[in-house]
């Protein structure tokens, strides 16, 4: 399955969705905000540690969409937040198996009042921005993990190159690289990849670019996790990748270009659907940028191939 998750409005949503996957229970809280990108590390994406594991085939991910956090507005925030605490309680007293998965998009693209040496700045991107949705993600008392969105390097007043502004952004989530790799359960992984340019972009600089290196990490794990082997492997992305059938928004994304991931590069965006063609343990791909939510018919969707192309993997 592909999951969008993130609505309009400038309030947010909370969902609670609630899948059986090959499991006794999987929920998903979609937590989102509205309207809404990084240079890859050399280093290897270290195995983010097993949550608790007090128990085998039960967890809860909160999938946090489009944040756009306005610092004029935490109480909005503070609230939503209250809304899904006591289910993340709820589960650490249960079984433990816990953890937060932001979307990206973390800050507001518009001058927040936030800087009073400058009435044009905008938030997104900047040092404040992510140290302020590091301590937002960070109060709920659960790991959470981030991939980046298309505004997140987009401190361009702040930072002169994409590679200082990923170097804070970084700092900031307690992040080696811009991907990353968490155990939720037994053989059962939260996955996903960041967005790693804006300004050196050779389009658009709202396109979701996952870099090479990131790819081909993606490869290799979900060719060394294999279905058969029991694993369950659950991918998260700022936009989505092409071919998920996910309900998109042509006056804006697709005629500029920066609608699926690596959107202007045909093999690459190609890359992302092809893989989950090919490997049964990606059980279900969380993606945000749309802000169109939950409550229509391809919000969520399971997308498939033509039957003259052999039969769609059972997902299991």
């Amino acid at each position: 399955a592909c999951q969008e998750g993130t609505t309009s409005g400038s309030h947010y949503l909370q969902k609670s969705i609630r899948y059986s996957i090959n499991m006794r229970l999987v929920t998903a809280v979609i937590f989102i905000g509205h309207a809404a990108a990084f240079a890859p590390s050399t280093s290897r994406t270290p195995l983010r540690p097993v949550t608790h594991l007090n128990s085998a085939d039960e967890f809860v991910v909160g999938v946090l969409g489009d944040l756009h956090i306005d610092p004029r507005k935490m109480e909005d925030y503070e609230t939503g937040k209250s809304h899904f605490m006591p289910i993340f309680e709820e589960a650490k007293e249960k079984h433990g198996n816990v953890a937060i998965v932001s979307l990206g998009d973390l800050g507001e693209s518009k001058n927040c009042d936030h800087n009073p040496e400058s009435d044009s700045e905008l938030f997104a991107g900047t040092s404040m921005c992510h140290e302020m949705a590091a301590g937002f993600l960070g109060s709920m008392g659960v790991p959470y993990d981030v991939v980046g969105g298309n505004h997140d390097l987009e401190g361009l007043d702040e930072f002169e190159t994409d590679k200082e502004n990923l170097e804070v952004y970084l700092k900031a989530h307690g992040k080696e690289t811009p991907q990353f790799c968490r155990q939720i359960a037994e053989k059962t992984l939260l996955v996903g990849m960041g967005s790693t340019l804006f300004r050196d972009a050779k389009f658009t600089s709202h396109e979701v670019t996952i870099d090479q290196q990131q790819i081909d990490w993606f490869e290799n794990l979900v060719s060394t996790h294999k279905a058969e082997d029991g694993w369950k492997i659950f991918v998260f992305s700022h936009a989505p990748p092409n071919g998920s059938g996910l309900r998109v928004l042509q006056e804006n994304h697709v005629v500029n270009g920066c609608c699926w991931l690596n959107h202007s590069n045909e093999e690459q965006c190609q890359k992302f659907i092809n893989l989950v063609r090919e490997h049964r343990s990606i059980k279900a791909w969380f993606s945000g940028h749309f802000h169109l939510g939950q409550d229509y018919q391809d919000s969520i969707t399971f997308p498939t191939i033509d039957p003259k192309d052999g039969p769609y993997p059972n997902r299991g």
